[in-house]
């Protein structure tokens, strides 16, 4: 039997599986990163649990390592280029991991692993050629044509969440106005609710205390505030859509997020009708948009899948 290992480095926490032969996982391990602050400790960590999942396969042989970062990732040099979550640019990953642990890693773009897992495994399973939205703090994409993963020239494919969507829209963190991240990460929720609630909107919820339930629960309460919000989101993101086929012309969207996942019945009807509206002609004929299926797993399984 041979195994792989697959690791995904998040800005808080690194988690780690050991997959067989028929990728499955068999094991895995999360550990909530200490003293962020430096990178030398980060990747520390990071080895620790290699280290761990190693020790669970034992004499047995390890294929394939590899990790998935919130960066572009150039692998010919082995360096993530642009490692915002901990103020790095240019990091040689690959080196500092195989200083601490003897092993090649092969990196990938984290948003990128978890398309890939999705399409092998997930909710792409079938399709040839499919596009993700994962919205969380920020808005990230990853694309598949003809079963290949497009990560582009500079390993910048799919950077969905700063395409402009509504030029007199919020201020996004790179410093444009109506960027689809900035309408709908959570980020971009909280940023609009803090400008509401500022004009002297009344919310049931206060952007101290922002948790994904509080949305729920104001969304079921018919706020206002949050159901002008989400319903904005959801055309905002519907029109994102539409410029992905229009551009790529793939057969299936797949959407990540715990509110579309929450509150697919309300949502998702708004996001379909806005990309059908915007979509060239027949461009959303046959497609179908679904929610992904991994989890918080499919960074690491899809970085597993390497070679």
């Amino acid at each position: 039997m041979s195994y792989r290992i697959g690791l995904d480095l998040g800005g808080t926490k690194v988690l780690g599986v050991v997959t067989d032969s028929d990728h499955k996982v068999i094991h895995r391990k999360k550990h909530r990163l200490s003293n962020r602050a430096d990178i030398s400790a980060v990747m520390d960590q990071v080895s620790n649990v290699y280290t761990a999942l190693a020790e669970r396969v034992g004499d047995e042989k390890i294929d394939s390592v590899g990790i998935a970062l919130p960066s572009p990732v150039d692998n010919e040099l082995g360096h993530a280029k642009h490692l915002t979550a901990f103020q790095e640019k240019e990091l040689p990953v690959r080196d500092m991991l195989k200083e601490r642990t003897g092993v090649d890693v092969k990196l990938g773009n984290d948003v990128n692993m978890a398309t890939l897992a999705e399409y092998k495994f997930g909710a792409g399973k079938g399709a040839s050629s499919l596009f993700t939205f994962y919205p969380g703090t920020g808005l990230g994409g990853g694309y598949i044509y003809k079963g290949k993963l497009v990560a582009g020239f500079n390993s910048t494919a799919a950077e969905v969440g700063h395409v402009v969507i509504d030029i007199d829209g919020p201020l996004c963190k790179c410093g444009r106005h109506g960027c689809l991240e900035a309408i709908v990460s959570y980020h971009g929720l909280k940023t609009m609710l803090s400008e509401k609630l500022d004009a002297g909107a009344v919310c049931h919820i206060e952007p101290s205390s922002f948790r994904a339930t509080d949305i729920f629960d104001a969304w079921r309460k018919d706020d206002p505030v949050v159901s002008e919000l989400l319903e904005y989101q959801a055309r905002a993101l519907g029109i994102g859509i539409a410029n992905v086929i229009n551009i790529t012309g793939v057969e299936r969207i797949i959407l990540g997020g715990t509110i579309y996942h929450e509150l697919q019945d309300d949502l998702l009807p708004i996001i379909e009708k806005n990309a059908v509206k915007y979509a060239i002609g027949n461009g959303m004929d046959g497609v179908d948009i679904l929610l992904n299926e991994l989890g918080d797993e499919a960074p690491a399984l899809g970085a597993s899948m390497l070679d």
